[in-house]
């Protein structure tokens, strides 16, 4: 039984030491390097960091946007997916963002009614600041 309550102790330790690791950096500090490289909860703000900014664009005008205005605004989008014919996704990149725009039929035409960008490891940014870049870097098919 003393045998048993060492391996215990012993177990416990290690464990304990993995848990309280600076996540094998070596240095303890404790400076955030130790963090995933993806986010998906969108807790920690986005890093905008753009060679081509372009002037943001504010979500409002977006939002007033059909079709034929994104698509002069954003070139053609890197991926699009149709639900029903009730939504559309379109996404749009830049060299530092993602900009998803959710278009809903309203009558003939089609409306932007929601808007998220991204980060490369996900995590949410400024609409305007993302949409300005995709608009100064658009894609043309």
């Amino acid at each position: 039984m003393h045998r048993l309550a060492r391996v215990t102790v012993l177990f416990s330790l290690v464990f304990l030491g993995a848990c309280t690791s600076s996540g094998g950096n070596g240095n303890g500090a404790g400076n955030g390097s130790d963090r995933p490289a993806m986010s998906l909860t969108g807790i920690e703000p986005g890093q905008f960091a753009s060679g081509r900014p372009g002037t943001p664009i504010p979500l409002s005008t977006i939002k007033a946007m059909d079709e034929r205005q994104v698509a002069v605004t954003f070139g053609s989008p890197v991926f699009q997916r149709e639900e029903s014919g009730v939504v559309r996704l379109l996404r749009f990149r830049s060299d530092a963002c993602d900009l998803d725009l959710f278009l809903y039929a309203t009558g003939d035409r089609w409306q932007v009614r929601h808007a998220e960008a991204r980060d490369r490891t996900l995590r949410a940014l400024p609409v305007d600041r993302c949409a300005g870049s995709v608009s100064a870097q658009k894609r043309i098919a």
